[in-house]
């Protein structure tokens, strides 16, 4: 089936920063799976959608992987990057769908991207790489707006 293409535009992405430590695993631990030390990790997304004009746009996103004060063995992950996107002032398509692409696909796509690269930054690394687990963009989105609104700034994510 052929794809129709989307009216958002990636111009460019950039991964700003990144960093893992290996944190090994007690002895006892060692015949453990990765995946077993892996379940367990916390995760946090953030992410901010700023405009440059009508039609360009930037949607930055950071991710840390079990990155708090007292890190789980395995792996502590933190990744920060971000996309220019274009979505033409001509696009056809009611208000609700461009503002789906430049609200939400967006990010999609740049969580994507960090995903991606996590995964390659982990791929030589002791326990293998770290596939980020799948995450529940809309529970995301959701509470991302409850915060930014319980703190009086207009939400990026609505």
């Amino acid at each position: 089936m052929e794809a129709k293409e989307s009216p958002i535009r990636l111009l460019n992405f950039m991964v700003v920063g990144m960093e893992y430590k290996f944190i090994p695993p007690a002895k006892k631990s060692m015949a453990k799976s990765p995946d077993s030390f892996f379940k367990d990790y916390e995760i946090d997304i953030d992410f901010s959608n700023n405009a440059v004009d009508e039609e360009q746009f930037y949607v930055f996103a950071k991710i840390e992987v079990n990155n708090s004060g007292k890190p789980k063995p395995g792996y502590k992950i933190f990744i920060e990057g971000g996309a220019r996107f274009l979505i033409p002032k001509q696009t056809e398509g009611e208000e609700k769908v461009i503002n789906n692409l430049r609200f939400f696909s967006s990010v999609n796509i740049v969580v994507g991207y960090l995903r991606a690269a996590i995964s390659t930054m982990t791929a030589s690394a002791p326990m293998g790489p770290y596939l980020l687990p799948p995450v529940d963009m809309q529970d995301l989105f959701r509470r991302k707006s409850q915060n930014t609104t319980d703190e009086g700034q207009p939400s990026s994510a609505k």
